[in-house]
């Protein structure tokens, strides 16, 4: 069983739960957000698999997850690029914490997370994670902007949060 940390809206611990209760419970959480880029400014996209808690089968422009229990921000986003993509000991630049909270498309899509923001660049050879990457396509911001109700509405704030931090 996967145990996570309960958050209150200033990020402070209030609790534990196991990961599917806090699914079931729509419970405010943790989670790591990693865009991946190439060269060329192209982000790695991810296609969910159907099994998935969280938008099943939606597209996803960040590597990430679920913190577990006592674990921090980082070492969250290079387990998690290790798990999803097979990505090793890459230099990860840090955008903070952003707050996502929101129904999403349906009921497989609620979300409450604080989120910590990451970004790396990559373009070596990937080992997905079947049983929760299908697919993987390098986009632009442009090409994932025409197709935003396709991807979970997390990522695209994600993606703004880093847009704006970045250049700022």
């Amino acid at each position: 069983m996967e145990w996570v940390d309960i958050v209150d809206e200033q990020d402070r611990v209030i609790g534990v739960a196991d990961r599917a209760r806090v699914r079931r419970e729509n419970l405010r959480h943790r989670a790591s957000y990693i865009l991946v880029l190439d060269d060329e400014d192209r982000i790695l996209v991810q296609r969910r698999t159907l099994g998935k808690d969280f938008c099943p089968g939606m597209l996803d422009a960040c590597a990430g997850g679920v913190v577990t229990t006592g674990e921090a921000m980082e070492p969250s986003a290079r387990r998690e690029l290790a798990e999803e993509l097979g990505i090793l000991d890459v230099p990860l630049q840090s955008f903070g914490t952003f707050y996502a909270e929101g129904e999403g498309q349906d009921h497989g899509c609620a979300y409450r997370v604080w989120g910590g923001l990451f970004s790396c660049r990559y373009q070596g050879p990937l080992q997905l994670q079947a049983e929760e990457v299908s697919a993987v396509y390098w986009m632009s911001l442009a090409e994932i902007s025409a197709r935003a109700d396709e991807f979970t509405p997390d990522s695209l704030l994600a993606i703004s949060t880093w847009q704006s931090r970045r250049q700022g």
